[in-house]
This record gives C-alpha cells, structure tokens and sequence, in this order.
C-alpha cells in the first residue's frame, strides 16, 4: 500500500509541471510534464460535517457521485483516470473509508505530527493514520500555518516522518 504525501501548491514549486517536454512547431499542442503525471481530485472535509451520521451520508453521497464519473479511478490498473482523495476529520477516517473505499476513492489525513509516540495531548502520529488506511497526508495547509502557526521547520518534520512511510 502506498503511503503518499500530499502537498498544497504553498509547499511546493508548480513552475516545472508546464515545461513542454515536446512541441512538433507552432501549430502542435503542448504535451507537458503535467500531461504524463495522474490527474488528483482532492476534498478536505475540515471541520466537517460534524457529526458521524452526517459524515457518512456524505461519504455514501460522494460515492455515488463519483461512481457516475467516467474518468475517476476505480482501480490503480487504469491509465489516465483521475485519483479521488478525501480528507474527512480523524473521528470518521476508518468508517468513511468503509464506505468509500470499495469505489476506488482514498482517504488522507488532514494534519500528522513528526512524532511517533508520547506526550503530546491531541497530536495524532504518521503511523496511526497509516494504520487506519489513510494513503495521503496533508502538509503545509494555509490554515495550519496561519491559525496553530505551523512553521516550515515543523512541516519540513512532518513532511520527513510521512516520507518514512
């Protein structure tokens, strides 16, 4: 199972992904890097919806949705479909993930620490989520640094205790 990290434009440098990699003159379309990488369609849940029972109706709605797409990943098998990730809030991972998981849809967590165990009240560590079967981690999050100022530091930490999965 893959164990992938999710960066938000913030984090990373998006300036290479429309490099043509190949033009045949001025009339050719434009085949880039970001033509050949998989195209991602991701949802942060945040905060919501606040309870169980609201969660899982959206995730059975969601599921529904996506199994109408025609381009969205039902398996890893097929080339150029769209990936679907959501990242509902840590009290609904494991049970939105029996629900999505069976349509090709992953689950990622919204926010990890670079600990792996101890005393630190609220933080939830890589491998828990892993354990739970998230596939995607999100770090550097606007929000994270703006509201519980995240420093680059602290993400560059979390960002190295997820790539160890």
């Amino acid at each position: 199972m893959k164990f992938v990290l999710a960066l938000l434009a913030a984090a990373i440098s998006g300036t290479s992904a429309f490099t043509a990699v190949n033009s045949n003159g001025p009339r050719a379309r434009a085949i880039t890097q970001l033509n050949e990488r998989q195209p991602i369609m991701a949802g942060n849940w945040k905060m919501n919806p606040t309870t169980e029972a609201d969660a899982l109706n959206l995730a059975n709605g969601f599921t529904n949705l996506v199994n109408e797409m025609k381009d969205a990943c039902a398996t890893d098998d097929v080339e150029g479909c769209t990936e679907v990730v959501i990242f509902p809030p840590f009290p609904f991972i494991s049970k939105v993930k029996d629900i999505v998981g069976k349509s090709g849809i992953s689950v990622g967590a919204q926010q990890v620490y670079y600990e792996d165990k101890g005393a630190f009240t609220g933080s939830v560590a890589a491998t828990m989520v892993k354990s739970v079967g998230c596939e995607f981690v999100l770090c550097g999050h606007s929000e994270r640094r703006s509201l519980f100022s995240d420093s680059d530091a602290n993400i560059n930490a979390k960002v190295k205790k997820v790539l160890e999965f």
